[in-house]
């Protein structure tokens, strides 16, 4: 778990309480975005590790049929996240999975709009159903913070289950190393 201080400097997400730890709720949190004049997007979250749900629903598109290697490239990856996993279905029947070498596949880095990184080499042929899952989110508070402003959450629900976690997600906007968002929980 993450306590005091905390200067985030790019787009990620940050675990604040990490799904090993029990831990009670937190008295408040405060993020103050310190660029002079650019918003950045944040989302607090708890994630259950235990449900998934589907995010994304694309076509594979490769140039040869066959192998994609750890190179996935797909007609879209809106929603897509690091972590999410992937599971692959035969294009004309869309109920059968194509087996793989191993199991879960996830996303290691998005490339592009259209091209991620996966764990592992995966075997579909060309326009092959590609369904992206990740674990569900229950929003404490999704929102921009303007430039020069603090937002404060007060009561954050308890997290004491060893199947979630609490995240915070932010978009690169105005950050830097010079303007972080300086995130304080107490």
């Amino acid at each position: 778990m993450q306590t005091g201080l905390t200067n985030i400097t790019s787009a990620t997400t940050t675990t604040l309480v990490d799904e090993d730890l029990r831990t009670t709720s937190f008295g408040s949190m405060s993020m103050t975005n310190t660029h002079a004049s650019t918003a950045v997007t944040v989302e607090l979250y708890v994630q259950d590790r235990t449900n998934t749900v589907e995010v994304l629903s694309t076509l594979v598109n490769l140039a040869e049929p066959g192998i994609i290697s750890t190179t996935g490239t797909f007609d879209a990856l809106t929603n897509v996240e690091v972590g999410d996993e992937v599971v692959f279905y035969d294009p004309i029947h869309t109920t059968v999975v194509i087996p793989q070498t191993s199991d879960p596949i996830t996303v290691v880095s998005l490339t592009s709009s259209t091209i991620c990184e996966l764990s592992s080499i995966v075997i579909a042929p060309d326009n092959a159903v590609a369904k992206f899952y990740q674990l569900e989110k229950g929003y404490i508070i999704k929102t921009d913070i303007p430039g020069q402003t603090t937002l404060v959450v007060d009561n954050i629900p308890s997290v004491n289950n060893k199947r979630s976690t609490l995240k915070l997600k932010t978009t690169s906007a105005g950050l830097a190393v010079a303007t972080p968002l300086t995130i304080n929980i107490t």
